[in-house]
């Protein structure tokens, strides 16, 4: 009696310890697996960005409008300050129904779709893709979600080879990221002091 029961514990105890074992395995490789973006430090970041933001004027100020395309919007504005002592380009996408740049500047708040913004992190943050923190917000300063209901806050899409914020940009002139904006395309970055 006294060897089943001890036969019993040790076969219980192995399979607890294996079974620990293969759940923290498991945790492992879901973190392994986590997006490079959406997490709770990206979330957190992109409020406390929004709320500068938002007193910095760049969500308020009304900017030169042009016409735009996938994947921002069928009109666009770009505005650009320094926050912290770091660049923020922030872009407001325009669209829906009846889109067109007269309508957008007669009515901005009903076509704001959403608002897109680049924003320089610290030295170290991305080396690779030159420090930039990106962030999709809805018009309201929440945030979107991809397809997956991932917040799209941080190294938006990094690990994606065709898509996302990091991809399109890579294609940017100059190596800094930033698509050139100008006159000749009428699409006038406004700067904020």
């Amino acid at each position: 009696m006294k060897l089943k029961l001890l036969t019993l514990v040790a076969v219980l105890s192995a399979f607890l310890v294996s079974g620990a074992f293969a759940a923290e395995k498991k945790m492992g490789m879901e973190k392994m697996a986590e997006m490079p973006f959406g997490g709770m430090e990206d979330i957190a970041y992109a409020k406390m960005l929004w709320m500068k933001i938002e007193k910095k004027g760049l969500n308020s100020t009304p900017s030169n409008l042009y016409i735009g395309g996938k994947p921002h919007g069928a009109v666009r504005e770009v505005l650009e300050a320094i926050i912290d002592g770091k660049r923020v380009i922030v872009k407001r996408n325009y669209g829906g129904e009846g889109v067109s740049l007269e309508n957008v500047a007669n009515d901005r708040a009903k076509y704001l779709k959403a608002v897109t913004v680049m924003a320089k992190r610290e030295k170290g943050y991305d080396s690779k893709n030159n420090d930039w923190f990106w962030v999709k917000y809805k018009a309201d300063g929440s945030l979107h979600t991809n397809p997956k209901g991932v917040k799209l806050a941080g190294l938006i899409d990094k690990t994606q080879k065709r898509k996302g914020c990091i991809a399109c940009h890579n294609s940017a002139s100059g190596g800094d990221l930033v698509f050139k904006h100008n006159k000749e395309a009428n699409a006038d970055v406004v700067y904020i002091k």
